[in-house]
């Protein structure tokens, strides 16, 4: 059965809101029950190259179930302001201002999702402002935990040779070439699994984009041609400067959190794992458990995009354990 998805245009379940919060525009996607009344207030996180609409198949499970979704476009994407300054998108300075965020909708405590990057900034909000999240899910991006010593990202390959695309992200290269709304749309055509006519991807996690290829890739089958002409305007608002920022802030991330290393994250966590996702093995939430005390794992047969490529059985597992555990013992009426 096709599972329900929010339109890319027109969709009246959505509205497109923005603040000014900590000196920074950000742009979300608003969405709650048509009574006004809501059970709690759910932030969802997304990763690279996707947007607040990466949740499409996930916010009217969401609201069906009573929750009020806020869905911002991380820093530097969509609608969002895109700052040169590399240091405005460490993961403490936007941990803070999704907080702010939350203030500025009247919310001082929220449950909070996220996957790929998204994931990665949700543990950290967990981490930096523990009063604010009373529950946490992830999707593919398990929690490793807070390094005492400095790793570079030259020196992180070296052992984890599936993370060497990030060295050609971080490197300023692909903004050099990757300025047209055409080469967008192509460079998402690519990380979305697209392949040439003779079969051939655009991207490898060894190589990163394939810049003698990704051109001639024909149309993936995750993003309809709607969605993909959606995604294509909405990165060429700021160019691909911004997103690619991230990769950027592993020294930034370092400092800033050198004062809360061995900090656990204690509240009710669920994450789900990515068989299958070439970056982001399973071998990799072996600590998780370690690191999050209580931590419920779950696993999906998908790649990467799992929101995307398996959504019934990922809003299954999510809307599961938010009825067993977010909501267990809470009649809606008291919510």
């Amino acid at each position: 059965m096709p599972v329900d998805k929010i339109r890319v245009q027109g969709d009246s379940r959505v509205k497109h809101e923005s603040a000014t919060v900590n000196g920074r525009k950000y742009g979300y996607l608003l969405s709650q029950p048509e009574s006004g009344r809501y059970r709690a207030t759910i932030f969802l996180i997304h990763g690279f190259p996707d947007l607040s609409m990466g949740w499409r198949y996930q916010i009217p499970m969401l609201v069906d179930m009573g929750l009020r979704v806020v869905a911002p476009d991380c820093l530097g994407y969509g609608r969002t302001d895109a700052p040169d300054d590399v240091a405005e998108y460490g993961h403490k300075s936007c941990a803070d201002d999704i907080k702010a965020l939350a203030n500025h909708l009247g919310e001082s405590k929220i449950i909070l999702g996220g996957h790929d990057w998204g994931a990665f900034l949700a543990y950290r909000i967990s981490l930096w402002h523990p009063d604010l999240i009373t529950h946490l899910f992830t999707v593919c991006v398990p929690h490793t935990g807070l390094k005492k010593d400095f790793i570079s990202l030259e020196d992180l390959v070296r052992v984890a040779p599936n993370l060497t695309y990030q060295v050609q992200f971080a490197s300023g290269e692909l903004e050099k070439v990757i300025k047209s709304r055409k080469e967008i749309k192509q460079l998402l055509t690519a990380l979305y699994g697209g392949r040439t006519p003779d079969g051939k991807t655009g991207f490898t996690v060894e190589e990163g984009l394939l810049l003698d290829r990704y051109m001639t890739l024909k149309p993936q089958r995750l993003l309809s041609e709607e969605e993909l002409e959606y995604y294509a305007t909405e990165f060429s608002r700021n160019g691909v400067h911004g997103p690619l920022n991230w990769y950027r802030t592993r020294k930034v991330n370092f400092d800033d959190e050198e004062s809360i290393v061995g900090r656990k994250i204690t509240i009710p966590t669920l994450f789900i794992q990515a068989l299958r996702d070439p970056v982001l093995p399973p071998h990799l939430s072996k600590s998780m458990r370690e690191e999050i005390p209580g931590v419920i794992m779950k696993s999906v047969d998908t790649a990467h995009w799992a929101l995307l490529e398996k959504p019934a059985e990922v809003n299954a597992i999510i809307s599961g354990w938010l009825k067993d555990i977010v909501f267990a013992g809470r009649p809606a009426e008291k919510l």
